[in-house]
């Protein structure tokens, strides 16, 4: 054992005896799993860490409802990150190891807005989201560049494919930040050459703005498996997905509700947002391509039950464009995520199925009706890009090996081109 090693035990050991009363070594116990990955973490450490969730599950029960006395702030049993943390950090010791704890979502997704906070203010917290994750990718990637990489750091690539990697993660983040970032990227240099802002600059306008809460959560929700370099990026990219599944669910949720209001042709606007955002998102399959396939076939054979296929987030929005086929639901896509298919069996209301009510009912008028299809049909043609696009990259990346977690991979990816968002919407003629 390591002095590092030794350390980091004498360091647990302490805050547990403490009663979890002193800060949390995050530090310490990142820098180890990103020196080894997850999946090597020794069972000593582990067991440890084990003790530390314990302690403050006991600290809760025994504390229900109130905050103790001296453990408010950063560390402290009532550091309210530390415990999914730990969940998120020991799934593969607990056997509960899948997609949304490797991405760890859970930490992620602490402090989202409330699925009905508005489309807009759910925009706001996906941009922001997104300018996060991006900007420290960048930064871990500029380390390589100046000669001081971090872990995990095994297969680095060269500078060549790293300057493009920077470029390509300017482009998604350039969107955004024209929203949310004032300043910070010029809309008229965007417009005609995209991702072409400096890289550096545009993430140190970012991380400039985080509080101390948000530089905790991107210290913490990268838990790579293995010790490979590219890990991160591919870590980075799943979640900057999974942040626009949540925008995109939670807004075509509110286009449904908006079609059975006073003034249905609003859900319109509502679709062609998430239209927008999806196309925003296209570049990320491109930054994801500059992954080193070699480094892919290494690193995914330790991601075993964990596949994108069990992603809540993209069967959510899916299901809220139409009601999935029998057949679909029954597929291993929505077998995959039980609670989202009990939802659609309940009788989920949905944007195809909701627009045809109002258009039976007589509720919608013609340029009304033909505003929400045309949007419908925007928002499908950029899906099959964006499936087309994912298809292409599982090719080059396993080629016809089994998908993560021993599932279909690109046959399975080959099957579902051919499905549609909005079938009925796209079948029917234009209204009016």
């Amino acid at each position: 054992m390591t002095a590092t090693e030794t350390a980091l035990r004498h360091e647990l050991s302490d805050w547990c005896g403490s009663g979890g009363t002193e800060e949390f070594p995050y530090d310490g116990v990142i820098d180890r799993l990103r020196a080894v990955g997850k999946h090597f973490l020794d069972e000593e450490l582990l067991s440890l860490l084990a003790e530390c969730r314990t302690l403050l599950l006991e600290a809760d029960a025994g504390d229900a409802g109130g905050v103790r006395a001296g453990t408010g702030g950063a560390g402290g049993v009532r550091d309210a990150h530390t415990g999914p943390f730990l969940d998120v950090l020991l799934d593969k010791f607990d056997d509960r190891y899948d997609y949304p704890s490797y991405t760890a979502l859970a930490l992620l997704r602490r402090g989202a807005p409330g699925h009905r906070a508005g489309w807009e203010v759910l925009r706001r917290h996906r941009d922001r989201t997104v300018l996060l994750l991006l900007a420290d990718l960048i930064a871990f990637e500029r380390l390589v560049l100046d000669g001081t990489p971090c872990d995990p750091q095994g297969m680095l690539p060269g500078a060549l494919l790293l300057n493009k990697r920077l470029r390509l993660a300017v482009r998604v983040m350039e969107p955004a930040a024209l929203r949310a970032l004032d300043g910070a990227v010029d809309p008229v240099t965007v417009a005609e050459t995209p991702g072409r802002t400096p890289a550096g600059e545009l993430a140190d306008a970012v991380l400039r703005t985080t509080t101390a809460g948000e530089r905790l959560l991107l210290r913490t929700s990268v838990q790579p498996v293995y010790v490979l370099h590219d890990e991160y990026l591919f870590l980075r990219v799943l979640q900057s997905f999974e942040a626009t599944f949540a925008f995109m669910s939670a807004t075509l949720d509110e286009a449904v509700r908006t079609l059975r209001t006073e003034q249905p042709g609003d859900a319109a606007a509502l679709i062609a947002a998430v239209a927008d955002v999806l196309r925003e998102s296209l570049p990320l399959f491109s930054l994801l391509a500059t992954m080193q396939p070699e480094s892919f076939r290494l690193f995914r054979q330790f991601t075993e039950g964990a596949s994108a296929i069990q992603s809540e987030g993209y069967k959510t929005f899916e299901s809220y464009c139409s009601t999935p086929a029998r057949a679909r639901l029954d597929s291993s896509a929505f077998l995959s995520v039980p609670d989202v298919r009990g939802e659609v069996l309940a009788g989920r209301e949905t944007v195809q199925g909701t627009w045809e009510d109002v258009i039976s009912s007589g509720w919608l008028t013609e340029p009304d009706a033909a505003a929400v299809r045309a949007a419908a049909l925007q928002l499908e043609a950029v899906h099959q890009r964006w499936k087309q696009t994912h298809y292409r990259l599982a090719v080059r990346m396993i080629g016809t090996r089994t998908g993560t977690g021993a599932t279909e991979g690109v046959p399975y990816l080959a099957s579902v081109i051919s499905q549609r968002l909005f079938p009925a919407m796209e079948k029917q003629p234009a209204v009016g």
